[in-house]
């Protein structure tokens, strides 16, 4: 895991400019690597973690010099791979999965990555034709930025600040960008909040020679499963592919833990990975759980039982006293506004967590993968909901009553959702379902920017992009070309890399991804959410510690803006300010009057715009 940067325009100082802003990356070296014969640089900052050695250093460049590679992530399959190259006749001066990607490359070029398990994000430079090829991974775990330059050239980078170290990127303000950001509350790839950077999106690659730029797809997950095994044929097919993927992604060279938060996802990683070097004859798998003193949100007795179970060393990390002063750093680190506060906690957990290990795997992804959120519950239910309550009922009584249903800002979500699913309902699919996950709907955009016209609804699109007409096909598509990359995959990597810490996803390795999407909906949610996840989960722990209710993992954000963040509201979100972003601040107030009052629960509506101020403030001071 590392950082990198480059640019066919570059000299050592830009480039040792760029690499500066992403040494918190990289603590273990940094390397910078100048064409001699072109304008053409490469930056790496490095962090250790699959062979130590100097013979791991970056960027990296091919013994007759024709090659240069640049890489961030790590290749899990890299000894497999390092075997069949061998065969082939290749000869490796170090152990690092580097050195292997770039032999790879080499020998196939694009053809390569079908052949690549991991996560990673990498620059490929041929001096000899003058080409650059810029790669990201199948689901997007790791980020790259790019920008394109005057004259046809380009920059890229592994995060914003980095690439805005370049003097000629441009940092003039998205508007659609800026509308996208308030309907996600994060900024959609391909877009970024700035005119001139845009980010490569998951599956996607790059291709650069002679000032002409092509970005093509190379992988996207097709959820339209057409197979139809009986639920426990289906838990029998996944449950060795679950255990494979879980201890590829514990190769490592340095110390290694898990999220553990006792849900089933986090505890069927961990209980693996405890089987796993059990059978290795290793030391007890580490296990860390962030507390809170609000028993809403506090999770520590599930997990210290699945600790107990599976007998890891198990540390409980409380969540730190005014996380909300970390918004600043917050958002200096992702670049652009960024509005999920649970990035906030990553931030404190990873910080706390580096102190113990180097590398953790996590959690993240299940709910995608395995159909978790009670969303598409909704979704299924809706159908028949339309067919049993006549159109007239539904619009003329039950929507309107639905608007009167109070919510809690005290971490139950139950009534809002009871409200979200009578009011969407009466949707067609896209739009019902883009307005149980955007944020500020279109209306509420539409007054806040100042629109003539509704704005688009960017998860309806993609709902209407979905390959299968079956509705649970079409949210979790959705959803993996959005919500995860989108959201939890960038506060995964910005948080977790912002204290050098490496995480690692197994529940949306392509593998699994790709098994998971075959299987026909009907199978999938035979016993409601996460039906296949749970029927694996049974096979490594009691059931209590399976079926026990989901928790979201969120700081009590409505608590916070009732007391911590009073005074940053009061400051922050005035009328002047919020015209100084382009929003009109009645509609603003209009908000926090709601949530003062207990009408509304908008507390990531108005955190969103928190952080869209400390945001232009950075800007300012920039």
């Amino acid at each position: 895991m590392c950082g990198i940067a480059g640019s066919t325009k570059a000299d050592s100082g830009v480039l040792g400019a760029m690499l500066a802003r992403l040494a918190h990356r990289g603590p273990d070296g940094q390397g910078v690597w100048v064409d001699p014969q072109r304008p053409f640089g490469l930056a790496h900052a490095r962090l250790a973690v699959i062979d130590l050695s100097p013979g791991g250093a970056q960027p990296m460049q091919s013994a007759c010099g024709r090659w240069v590679l640049a890489f961030n992530g790590e290749i899990y399959n890299y000894r497999e791979l390092r075997a069949g190259l061998e065969a082939e006749g290749a000869a490796f001066a170090s152990d690092s999965d580097t050195e292997v990607l770039l032999a790879l490359l080499i020998r196939h070029g694009e053809a390569a990555l079908s052949r690549l398990v991991g996560m990673f994000a990498f620059a490929f430079l041929d001096r000899s034709s003058g080409s650059l090829l810029l790669v990201r991974d199948r689901l997007g775990i790791k980020p790259l930025v790019y920008a394109p330059l005057a004259g046809g050239d380009i920059a890229f980078a592994s995060e914003i600040g980095a690439l805005k170290a370049h003097p000629g990127v441009g940092t003039g303000l998205d508007h659609t960008a800026l509308d996208l950001y308030l309907a996600c509350l994060y900024v959609p790839a391909p877009l970024s909040i700035h005119q001139g950077i845009r980010k490569l999106p998951p599956g996607h690659l790059l291709r650069w020679r002679d000032g002409v730029t092509e970005v093509a797809e190379w992988w996207r997950p097709a959820y339209g499963g057409g197979r139809a095994p009986n639920v426990d044929e289906a838990v029998e097919e996944l449950t060795p592919l679950v255990r494979r993927v879980v201890s590829d992604l514990m190769v490592s060279d340095v110390p290694l833990g898990c999220f553990l938060s006792g849900g089933v996802d986090s505890s069927v990683i961990a209980a693996i990975m405890a089987e796993t070097a059990r059978q290795a004859g290793a030391d007890p798998i580490r296990t860390f759980t962030m507390t809170f003193d609000v028993a809403a949100y506090d999770e520590r007795q599930a997990a210290a039982e699945v600790a107990g179970r599976i007998g890891s060393r198990h540390t409980e990390l409380p969540a730190g006293s005014g996380l909300a002063a970390l918004l600043p750093d917050m958002v200096r680190h992702f670049g652009e506004p960024f509005g999920n506060p649970t990035a906030l906690l990553i931030h404190d957990l990873s910080r706390k967590a580096r102190e113990h290990v180097t590398v953790a795997l996590v959690g993240d992804g299940g709910d995608e993968v395995f159909a978790g959120y009670p969303r598409y519950q909704g979704g299924l239910l809706a159908g028949r909901y339309r067919r049993l309550v006549p159109g007239w009922l539904r619009r003329g009584v039950v929507a309107p009553l639905a608007d009167l249903i109070p919510e809690s800002s005290g971490g139950r979500h139950s009534l809002r959702r009871a409200r979200e699913f009578l009011t969407g309902a009466n949707l067609p699919a896209d739009a019902m379902y883009a307005s149980w996950v955007e944020y500020f709907s279109p209306e509420e955009r539409r007054r806040l920017l100042g629109l003539d016209a509704a704005p688009s609804r960017p998860i309806a699109e993609l709902y209407r992009q979905s390959p299968s007409a079956d509705p649970l096909d079409c949210m979790q598509q959705t959803d993996l070309l959005s919500f995860l990359p989108g959201n939890l995959l960038s506060y995964g990597d910005a948080m977790s890399m912002r204290h050098a810490l490496e995480l690692r996803l197994p529940l949306i390795d392509h593998r699994l991804v790709e098994a998971v999407a075959a299987i026909d909906p009907a199978v999938r949610f035979a016993q409601g959410k996460k039906t296949l996840l749970r029927g694996v989960a049974r096979r490594l722990l009691p059931a209590h510690m399976v079926d026990r209710p989901k928790r979201g993992f969120n700081p009590p954000m409505g608590l916070w803006l009732k007391n911590d963040l009073r005074d940053m509201v009061a400051e922050r979100l005035t009328t002047r300010r919020m015209a100084a972003l382009g929003l009109d601040g009645a509609v603003v107030a209009g908000l926090v009057e709601e949530q003062r009052r207990g009408l509304r629960d908008n507390s990531l509506k108005i955190w969103s715009l928190l952080v869209l101020d400390a945001w232009a403030d950075q800007q300012e001071a920039a």
